[in-house]
């Protein structure tokens, strides 16, 4: 567990994905952001909170780069022919979508379920930076 300080006046849910943005401070991680994954936030963060308008620090989840992830398959059912694939991020549900790869932010490494996989958070930013050049 680390710890880092929030964006103030944003709330952050519990087990949400996040990523640093330039000032150091958190922000949950949306699809294709050109920022590595971070970790999950261990801390529930609503306007109510005493701390809301600061930049506290709040506990975060940190794996490596071989720590796998539980992810819900909500878009598209998953299938053994997934593993091995890169696949994007849904943020509004917290899940996986199998059936796209536009973004690559999470790499299947088994199937459990049709509707739930485990997998690795992935960057691929320097091609995307090689794709903008281009």
């Amino acid at each position: 567990m680390e710890f880092y300080p929030k964006t103030a006046s944003t709330a952050y849910a519990f087990n949400v994905p996040v990523y640093l943005d330039t000032n150091g401070r958190l922000l949950a991680y949306t699809p294709g952001v050109a920022a590595p994954f971070l970790g999950l936030v261990k801390k529930t963060i609503v306007s109510t909170d005493s701390d809301y308008a600061s930049n506290t620090r709040i506990p975060v989840e940190v794996g490596n780069y071989d720590t796998e992830y539980l992810f819900d398959a909500t878009t598209t059912a998953a299938a053994a022919t997934d593993v091995g694939e890169y696949v994007d991020y849904v943020a509004a549900t917290v899940s996986v979508n199998v059936g796209a790869s536009t973004n690559d932010d999470v790499y299947v490494t088994q199937v459990i379920s049709s509707l739930l996989v485990v997998g690795k958070w992935v960057r691929r930013v320097a091609s995307r930076v090689a794709q903008a050049l281009e």
